[in-house]
C-alpha cells in the first residue's frame, strides 16, 4: 500500500512539474491574414515580453486560421468580423467567440464618374465583392444611401434577391473576388470597396469616394476583431494580450499609419 501511494506521488508530483514547465514558455500564437495585423502585434510584442509572454505570429488563410484555431493550434486570431465568423461557425458547428474589437475597415462607394448619389443614372451597374459576408455589407451600404430598400427591412446576409426597392434600378452583374474589384473599377467605373483595394489604383484618402459606410447598430459589429475559442477567452494570455491591443499605442498606430482605410474600434 505504501509503495502504490509513494507510485502516485511521485507521478503527481511529475505531472505537476510539467505542468509548470509548459506554462514556463508562455507562449501566444496568433494567426493573422492580412496587414495591419502584423504591424500591429509587432508594436506590442516588446510589451507582451515584459509579461512574461513570447509572441509567435501565424500568419495563413482565413478559413485555415479560423480551423487552426478550432483545432487548439492556435490561441487566437485576428482576421474576421463578427458576420464572417457567425458563417464560419454555422457551417462548421464551432463556438469562436468575438474577444476584443480591433478597428473598423472604412468601405465605400467608389465612383470615377459621378460626385454624388443623385448623378447615378439608371439603369448604372455597380461591382460589388462576390464572397457572401462582403456582398451582404456592400448591399447594406446602398441601403445605407437611399438607393436600395430591403424585404422584411432586412439588414443582414443579404442577397440581391432581398431587394424591395431598387429607386434607380441598379443592376450588380459584376461581382467579383476582392483581389479583383479594384481592376473591375476601372472598366465598370462604379464600385464598393475597400480602400486598401483603391490605394493599388493610387486613390489615397476620399479621392473617388462617392458615399462611406455609416457607423450603426448593424455595421458596428463588422469591426475587425481579435478571435478565440470560448475554452480560452478568459484566460491570463489573452487578457494580455486584449490589454495592449486596445493600448494608446496601438490607437496611435491605427490613426497615423492606417487612418485612410480604418478607425479604431476600442
Amino acid at each position: 500500500m505504501k509503495k502504490i501511494l509513494g507510485f502516485s506521488f511521485i507521478l503527481l508530483i511529475g505531472l505537476f512539474l510539467v505542468g509548470c514547465k509548459k506554462d514556463e514558455t508562455k507562449t501566444i500564437k496568433v494567426g493573422i491574414s492580412f496587414q495591419p495585423m502584423r504591424d500591429i502585434l509587432e508594436l506590442i510584442s516588446d510589451d507582451l515580453k515584459n509579461e512574461g509572454y513570447k509572441l509567435e505570429i501565424v500568419e495563413q488563410a482565413l478559413e485555415v486560421n479560423n480551423i487552426a484555431l478550432k483545432d487548439n493550434e492556435i490561441d487566437a486570431n485576428m482576421i474576421q468580423h463578427q458576420y464572417y465568423l457567425n458563417l464560419f461557425n454555422s457551417a462548421h458547428n464551432t463556438n469562436l467567440v468575438v474577444v476584443q474589437n480591433i478597428y473598423h475597415a472604412i468601405y465605400a462607394l467608389y465612383s470615377k464618374d459621378y460626385k454624388n448619389i443623385d448623378e447615378i443614372p439608371n439603369g448604372s451597374n455597380i461591382t460589388l465583392p462576390d464572397d457572401a459576408s462582403n456582398t451582404s455589407r456592400a448591399l447594406y451600404l446602398l441601403g445605407q444611401a437611399n438607393l436600395l430598400t430591403f424585404k422584411d427591412n432586412k439588414k443582414v446576409n443579404l442577397t440581391t434577391d432581398d431587394i424591395l426597392e431598387n429607386k434607380k434600378n441598379l443592376t450588380f452583374n459584376e461581382m467579383v473576388p476582392l483581389t479583383s474589384i479594384a481592376q473591375k473599377y476601372n472598366e465598370t467605373r462604379l464600385s464598393v470597396m475597400y480602400p486598401t483595394y483603391a490605394r493599388s489604383l493610387n486613390l489615397v484618402g476620399n479621392a473617388e469616394r462617392l458615399f462611406v459606410e455609416k457607423q450603426d447598430d448593424v455595421t458596428k459589429d463588422y469591426a475587425i476583431s481579435l478571435v478565440a475559442r470560448e475554452n480560452n477567452k478568459d484566460s491570463e494570455k489573452l487578457e494580455i494580450l486584449k490589454k495592449y491591443l486596445r493600448s494608446d499605442e496601438v490607437r496611435t498606430y491605427l490613426i497615423n499609419e492606417y487612418g485612410y482605410a480604418s478607425t479604431p474600434a476600442f
